[in-house]
């Protein structure tokens, strides 16, 4: 199951938060790096010295890493200092199904940008009118673009619409209000709630 983490660093000036989906704490810390690159000079994030800082301690093994019990931390130097990052696992309930999810590219109707790990469209099933936004945790993978194929956990905010009623290799779509922006096929019923009795 992905779990999601929350990294929090305080320094002098400012406070950083980033959400990171991963497997467990350790693989969330390469995320974490990968995340902070990405958004360096960000007013939300790191700047680019910063990130370098980080970067090259955590390569030399310089990080100072506390993960035998919550909470967790890791620690780095900052200009002679010892900066505390602070890393929350969030509680979330266990994922409804599993799915291969393929979004549609920019010319078919889709999104014009990617999807992140943690994106929440709306789902809808055989064209029901009944939809609930549905959490897409990306296995193996942060960032989705226009035309690419995934698999996720999804998890989905109103699973009483949908009780009894999923089966594996069913389809249903997902998009932002009524514009469909992908398809997905059932390939794992986790929320036994959900499984029709037949099947």
């Amino acid at each position: 199951m992905i779990q999601t983490f929350s990294y929090r660093t305080e320094t002098s000036n400012n406070n950083y938060r980033h959400t990171i989906h991963s497997a467990d704490i350790m693989s969330s810390v390469e995320k974490w790096l990968n995340r902070i690159e990405e958004l360096h000079d960000k007013v939300y994030s790191f700047d680019k010295i910063q990130v370098e800082n980080i970067r090259t301690q955590f390569l030399n093994n310089q990080f100072q890493i506390h993960f035998e019990k919550e909470p967790y931390f890791l620690t780095y130097k900052a200009d002679n200092r010892i900066q505390v990052v602070y890393i929350d696992k969030v509680k979330k309930g266990n994922p409804d199904f599993v799915a291969k999810l393929t979004y549609l590219t920019t010319e078919e109707g889709g999104r014009n940008g990617y999807a992140a790990s943690g994106y929440r469209p709306h789902v809808r099933f055989d064209g029901r009118k009944e939809m609930s936004s549905g959490e897409q945790l990306f296995v193996d993978k942060e960032k989705v673009f226009p035309g690419e194929t995934v698999t996720a956990e999804i998890r989905i905010l109103s699973p009483m619409l949908f009780e009894k009623y999923l089966f594996v290799g069913q389809r249903f779509e997902f998009g932002e209000g009524q514009k469909v922006v992908g398809y997905g096929e059932v390939i794992e019923i986790i929320n036994t709630h959900l499984q029709q009795a037949s099947r």
